[in-house]
Order: C-alpha cells, then sequence, then structure tokens
C-alpha cells in the first residue's frame, strides 16, 4: 500500500478516539476497516493471527494518505485503561485472579497486570502465599501510575471494609459456647483465621484436633467450610477466640479401655523431634516412640536419621497414661532382642574371630556379630598389664580374636577378654612362687620405695626398700642394679590382687604376718596400697 502524509487537522474529531469498524478487506500487510469516514482505517495485519470478521473497536490514531492509522490492540489498551481510570475514581473494586509470586508481593491480572504487596493480601499476616495462587477475588486499586503503567491493589481493604460494616451488631448476637459455621480465610503457623458471618476469630492450631498438629494446613486450607465453636469473646478489642476439636469426641476419655499394653498398631510418623517421633494410632491419638526404642543396635542421634515423616511404621504399646494423655510406644520391641539370641547361641568362653571397630582409652570395642561390638577392658587386654597409648598397638578394622566373658542382656553389653585366650601366669606361677621359699629373680624396675623383680615370665614382684638390706637404704640402686641376678625370700603371694611380696635380707620368715606391710610413711597397710602411694597409679 502506497501512504502520503495529510495535514491533521486540530478539530478532527476522530483523531486518538476509540472507533467501531467493520472488516472491508486486506491489501499487502494491512486489514482495511470502514468506520463511516470517507477513509478507511488501516490496521497491520499482524495484530491478527486470523482475519478479522466483523465489527472491531479501533483505535484511530492519525490520518496517512488515503487511510487513517489505526490499531486493535492499543484499542483494547485504552478501553482497559480507561476503566481503570474509572474504577479509581468510583472506589469500586475490581476482579482478578491471582497469576504468581514476585518480590514483595503477588502478581493478579486484572485485565493488565497488578501488583499486590504481601500486606495486602488478607487482614493477618500470611505465612504461607502459596495457598492463594489461582485464587480469584475482588480488589481495591489503590496506586494507579498511568504514564508509567504501574498499578497497586489490596484485597486486604475490601476485606476490612467487609468487617467493620455492622460488625458491633455482629458481635452482639455471638455468643461462647454456641457453634457456627465458618469459611477458612488466612492460615498462619499458629493457626487459622476463620470468618464466622463476617467477623474472623482465631482458631488456634492446638484447638484444631486433639491430635498433633504441625502446620494447619494438615487440616484446612483457605476457602473450607468448617463448624467452630466460640470459646472466647473480647468485644472491646473484637477477639474471638475459636474451637474445631471441642466439637469432636475426646479420643482420650477411657483410653486405658481401648488401648492396652502389648496391643500393637500401624500408622504414620507425624512428628520428630530429638527424643523421639511421635506416631498416630487413631484419629486424634499419638504415641511417643523414644529416641531409645527405635532400634536395638543402631545408634540413633536423631529419629530423623532412621524415620521419614508420614512413614508408615509398626509399633507397640508399652505404656498407657490416660491423665497425663501419654502412649509411650516401641519399634524395637516387636523384634526380637539381639542380646538374647546372642545369649542362647553362645556361652562364657565362646571364642570370636571379630575386628576392632574402635579404639579408646580404656580398651577396644570388638565386632563380634552384625551391629554388635563388645568392649574388651584394657584390664582384659594383657596378663602383663602393659602401660600406654593402646592405638599404638592396635588399629581399627584389624581382625582381632577375642573371648566372651560376659553379655548384660539388660544394659545392651558385652564383655570381651583377649588375655584369657592364653594361659594365666599366675595359675603357673601358685607352684612356684612360695611363702618361705626362696627363687631366684631378676631385677627389672628400680623405684625411690624399692625395686621390680621378674619372678617368672610376665610376673614380677616388689622388694621394698625395708626388705633390701638390714641396714638403712636411701636409695634402692645402692643395693640392686636393673638386670641382675638375686636370690630372694617370698614374704606373701596374693592370687586375688596379683601381688608377691619380696625379701632381699631375710633368709626365713619371721614369726608376725609378712604379707602385709608396714607402711614408713604411716598410711598403707599393703602392698597394694603402698604402691598406690607411692605411684598414684590404682592399676599399678
Amino acid at each position: 500500500m502506497t501512504v502520503e502524509n495529510e495535514i491533521l487537522h486540530p478539530d478532527d474529531i476522530y483523531y486518538n478516539s476509540i472507533q467501531s469498524g467493520t472488516y472491508v478487506k486486506t491489501e499487502l500487510e494491512f486489514h482495511l476497516f470502514d468506520f463511516g469516514h470517507e477513509k478507511l482505517a488501516a490496521v497491520e495485519t499482524e495484530e491478527f493471527k486470523t482475519v478479522p470478521k466483523g465489527k472491531l473497536d479501533l483505535l484511530i490514531e492519525r490520518p496517512l494518505g488515503k487511510h487513517w492509522v489505526a490499531s486493535f490492540i492499543k484499542g483494547e489498551q485504552l478501553k482497559v485503561w480507561n476503566n481503570i481510570d474509572a474504577l479509581v475514581k468510583s472506589g469500586q473494586p475490581v476482579e482478578g485472579q491471582i497469576l504468581s509470586k514476585n518480590k514483595g508481593g503477588l502478581s493478579v491480572d486484572i485485565g493488565l497486570r497488578a501488583f499486590l504487596p504481601l500486606s495486602q493480601i488478607a487482614i493477618h499476616r500470611v505465612e504461607d502465599v502459596d495457598s492463594f495462587l489461582g485464587m480469584k477475588s475482588q480488589f481495591k486499586i489503590t496506586k494507579f501510575d498511568h504514564d508509567r503503567g504501574n498499578i497497586v491493589i489490596s484485597r486486604r481493604a475490601l476485606l476490612e471494609a467487609e468487617r467493620d460494616s455492622g460488625k458491633e451488631e455482629l458481635l452482639a448476637n455471638l455468643k461462647v459456647g454456641n457453634e457456627y459455621k465458618g469459611v477458612v480465610r488466612n492460615l498462619t503457623k499458629y493457626g487459622a483465621f476463620v470468618d464466622i458471618g463476617g467477623v474472623e476469630g482465631l482458631l488456634h492450631v492446638s484447638n484444631m484436633s486433639w491430635g498433633r498438629i504441625d502446620n494447619p494446613s494438615e487440616l484446612v486450607n483457605p476457602g473450607d467450610e468448617i463448624k467452630v465453636v466460640l470459646l472466647e469473646l473480647d468485644k472491646e478489642k473484637m477477639r474471638l477466640s475459636l474451637g474445631r476439636k471441642q466439637l469432636l469426641e475426646d479420643p482420650w476419655e477411657k483410653i486405658e479401655d481401648t488401648i492396652k499394653i502389648g496391643d500393637e498398631f500401624e500408622g504414620p510418623v507425624v512428628s520428630l523431634a530429638p527424643f523421639g517421633a511421635f506416631v498416630s494410632l487413631k484419629e486424634g491419638l499419638e504415641g511417643l516412640v523414644h529416641v531409645s526404642e527405635i532400634a536395638w543396635l543402631e545408634k540413633v542421634n536423631h529419629p530423623k536419621d532412621i524415620l521419614k515423616m508420614g512413614q508408615r511404621v509398626r509399633v507397640k504399646v508399652m505404656g498407657v497414661d490416660g491423665d497425663e494423655r501419654r502412649i509411650s510406644l516401641s519399634i524395637k520391641q516387636l523384634a526380637d532382642n539381639p542380646y538374647v539370641v546372642l545369649r542362647a547361641d553362645n556361652t562364657n568362653g565362646t571364642h570370636f574371630s571379630g575386628t576392632i571397630s574402635s579404639v579408646t582409652e580404656f580398651g577396644l570395642f570388638v565386632n563380634i556379630a552384625p551391629n554388635i561390638d563388645g568392649l574388651v577392658h584394657q584390664s582384659d587386654i594383657s596378663w602383663k598389664h602393659e602401660k600406654g597409648d593402646l592405638s599404638e598397638r592396635f588399629n581399627v578394622g584389624d581382625a582381632q580374636e577375642v573371648m566372651l566373658l560376659d553379655i548384660d542382656v539388660e544394659a545392651g553389653r558385652v564383655s570381651l577378654g583377649i588375655k584369657q585366650l592364653s594361659d594365666d601366669p599366675w595359675q603357673a606361677a601358685e607352684s612356684v612362687v612360695v611363702i618361705g621359699k626362696k627363687i631366684d629373680v631378676t631385677i627389672t624396675r628400680i623405684a625411690d620405695f624399692g625395686a621390680f623383680a621378674e619372678v617368672m615370665p610376665g610376673i614380677e614382684g616388689l622388694i621394698h626398700v625395708s626388705e633390701l638390706s638390714e641396714e638403712r637404704v636411701d636409695s634402692p640402686s645402692s643395693v640392686v642394679k636393673v638386670g641382675q641376678q638375686v636370690n630372694v625370700l617370698v614374704t606373701a603371694f596374693d592370687r586375688a590382687a596379683e601381688r608377691i611380696g619380696l625379701s632381699l635380707k631375710r633368709d626365713e620368715l619371721e614369726a608376725e604376718s609378712v604379707s602385709s606391710y608396714s607402711d614408713v610413711e604411716g598410711s598403707a597397710s599393703t602392698l597394694g596400697d603402698l604402691l598406690r602411694d607411692r605411684l598414684g597409679d590404682s592399676e599399678e
């Protein structure tokens, strides 16, 4: 199409006006419309997906050559803007649909995109805006910037106006204890706001159900119609407290008659806490599986390590307290106690080929069965009572032969030994180390209070400083040396305490008991007591 510029007359009534035009024909890239003027209106074909039919409202922009330049899209937009202008001036609400979330609020389609701030969604603070997505509602236009095309709307303004109109009359007719039908308007983490005839009240989460609820959305959602009872009414502050569970049968009444110790249930996990998991047994009834009752062998630091919300589990009732509204449950009690099984299959003295799972300062933990570790106390590692860091002699993951010493089923503990796998040298020593008999020994260690001597491999006896010589001895090293062989008299043998007393100065036992020693410092009365005082080591 060939067009030529034409001078625009200021008094031309068609300039920038909306006119109704009828489709005539299409020429090149323009659709031509007759709108009652000698010139046709030309609209670019790109504005339509198909060839238009019938009459359409067009924005007549300006004359150009033998046609008028016009636009269908701009005409529709102008009509919307004009409509919004009228709504702003009249204060009338506009209908729209919430489309999506954005920074600070929601995007709403009211014919054009409008912004709904978070604070203007509802009367009360909204925690979960997702529940409003897709909602159709009435909104009040609070800001309209024609130049920038910004539109801000409010839903709260309409709700407040609706709430305030006739509110006093509504409140006057409300009575505590009465049942009402209401509509859920908004959810928060602590409850739901319910409209009962134009007045909103709070249905606290604790009054929603007899059972445990972590989130109000588990029971209700905005728009739901529910029955509630009015619990409290503060007319001055216009506050209502509502209840829902009060209209339901209390499942805790006569609970001992319906749930008994030993009963088994299957239900979903409804809450997880550091101390345990709550499992739903029936509507409004949950019981606690304490963290210690989740598994026999697995170390459970937090129930969430083993269980998940909503997971269905089988439990056994361990206790019922109707007064405290508590039900104790167990998961592990439905399975055999592995320590009972281990006890039934093994006796003390049984040998195991295990793997070292942990090395501590007080002993070794050795795995002897799936998920069962036993403790080899440091006193049961060697007959020699070797000192030092155990991690220097043992490594995690190493194979280790052990002997079963004991199983404490109640405590879930297994005691193991390594030294018990070999003969007890003290048993052999009983026939060699005899009180009143002289034997040859080798000095192994020297201390301030005496000298230690090996009487046979792995067994030492003590020659106290007072038994080294008839003369006063200030330093044991002045009488004996490490490695020196000497002939001594056995003065004491305590098999249970694993203690041997020796004397270098005596040839025979005196009349008084020599199995006890006089403490030259006045505090110790036995060899063991003396060693503990001198060495400061109870193990020695």
